[in-house]
């Protein structure tokens, strides 16, 4: 292609959040010219960043590591246990069945706690994370100031940013090395020639198309919990040149989530919009019908499948019902919604606009179908409904104490899992298996790392292991070292 360029850099990274600007750091201290090019505008930049809570799951020796990160040592009682590489590995390989890269989980356990020290050593500091073994530390003021300290930095270091600007297409010489990339923005369209380009731009969870055509039809109106400006950018440009493509393409995740929740995210309520306490009640569609066993598992473990199923009913609505029994042990942050209450279940039902013969008949053969039991939210119980489908495997309780509750959800998606193959230097791979001279990614737009579920404070590690790998390989490609 043509190489006739606008402007020249070492190293371009795509993207602006905490994977993107881990690459731009790591290239900028070798030595580097680097550019950072940002969709969205300074006040909604980071990428899904600000909507984490900042948690980094990384391999530690116990509490003389965590010494080296945390800044607060008051906090740390002084016998926290070690997590060890071989614990990290197994929780993996247990949340995504065994299925995640081991290539790629090797090199993030052995690189987690190098890239943690050597975040705190740029100037991010961090607190005792949630679980001290194993969420380790998070950053200082969750996800929206760990985004503010990279850009700190970043500034106080040079490196280049503009906003506002959108990656269009790649550039590749005739040896198929990438060694420039197009971009829009508000100016027009401009060509930047670089040595290195680092992808790290997110998923597609907010393109309706992608979507549509990976997850299915039934994901179009999914309400968007991270960011509105990763529409799969990368993936497309990346394809579009041979790259090749790995991971689980109709993975996401999910969470079923406040109905009235917007359709994009927003850093001010994305915590508190999911409804996950559907296994202490019943869920129902505008039919009056269960659909799922709301008791297959706690509602920390099988949130994404919940809400695939939602956004399956008509609607793509289901109501979640309580009865007086429960409604003190559902999560708080239903309290940022005011649910329907009534006491009966006919007039529940007629304020909800649903079927109510169907929604009669459904609560009272469930109610028929409760088998005796101890009922103990905080384990798998066994206590359990007979004879009726869909079964409720756990804490089946009948629903006839009022008041009654209903809290109207939907689905919601924070990121997908599908993306590029990538191989433990961070290089994106084609086609044919070999890496694309000068193309690197890291971040959501790496496939092959999750798999059905997420494994917690594990993505913002990935991203920032592989985004210091990409860095300094792509630093290199520029005579630094």
């Amino acid at each position: 292609m043509t190489s006739c360029f606008d402007v020249s850099y070492d190293v371009v990274v795509v993207g602006g959040g905490n994977a993107a600007l881990s690459a731009a750091l790591s290239a900028k201290q070798s030595g580097a010219k680097v550019l950072v090019i940002e969709k969205a505008p300074p006040i909604e930049r980071g990428g899904n960043c600000p909507f984490t809570g900042g948690g980094f799951r990384f391999a530690h020796n116990g509490t003389s590591d965590l010494r080296r990160i945390v800044l607060d040592h008051s906090v740390l009682k002084g016998n926290e246990n070690a997590y060890t590489p071989e614990q990290y590995r197994s929780d993996m390989l247990t949340k995504t069945r065994g299925l995640t890269n081991r290539a790629l989980l090797a090199t993030l356990i052995e690189q987690s706690l190098p890239t943690i020290s050597w975040l705190s050593d740029l100037g991010i500091t961090f607190e005792r994370g949630s679980n001290a073994q194993r969420v380790g530390a998070g950053a200082m003021g969750s996800g929206p100031g760990l985004i503010k300290m990279y850009y700190d930095i970043a500034r106080r270091q040079g490196i280049d940013i503009v906003y506002e600007t959108k990656m269009v297409e790649l550039i590749q010489n005739p040896m198929g090395t990438v060694n420039g990339i197009i971009v829009r923005n508000k100016d027009g369209t401009q060509q930047i020639s670089a040595k290195g380009i680092v992808l790290a731009c997110g998923g597609f969870e907010a393109s309706t198309e992608m979507r549509y055509s990976y997850l299915g039809p039934h994901w179009k109106r999914a309400r968007v919990r991270g960011s509105q400006f990763n529409t799969g950018d990368g993936h497309r440009a990346g394809m579009a040149i041979g790259a090749a493509t790995t991971g689980q393409w109709n993975g996401y995740h999910g969470t079923p989530i406040d109905f009235d929740a917007p359709f994009s995210g927003s850093v001010t309520t994305v915590h508190q919009l999911p409804r996950r306490s559907y296994n202490l009640g019943i869920m129902l569609n505008l039919n009056g019908d269960r659909f799922t066993d709301e008791g297959e598992g706690m509602g920390s473990d099988n949130f994404a499948h919940i809400a695939d199923k939602i956004l399956q009913q008509p609607d793509n609505l289901a109501f979640q019902i309580f009865d007086q029994k429960v409604i003190q042990l559902i999560d708080t942050q239903y309290l940022t919604s005011t649910p329907t209450v009534s006491d009966s279940i006919e007039s529940l039902g007629a304020k909800l606009t649903m079927d109510l013969i169907g929604m009669g008949n459904t609560i009272r053969e469930f109610n028929s179908s409760v088998q005796e039991g101890n009922f103990d939210p905080t384990i798998l119980d066994g206590k359990c409904t007979n004879n009726i489908s869909p079964k409720k495997t756990n804490w089946a309780l009948k629903i006839d104490t009022p008041p009654f509750y209903a809290y109207k959800v939907t689905g919601g998606i924070t990121y997908t899992f599908g993306g590029l193959k990538i191989d433990t230097r961070a290089q994106v791979l084609s086609t044919n298996g070999k890496a694309i001279h000068g193309l690197f990614a890291t971040g959501e737009i790496v496939g092959g790392f999750f798999y059905h579920d997420s494994l917690r404070a594990s993505g913002l590690m990935h991203g920032a292991v592989f985004g210091r790998i990409a860095g300094i390989n792509a630093a290199r490609l520029a005579g630094y070292e």
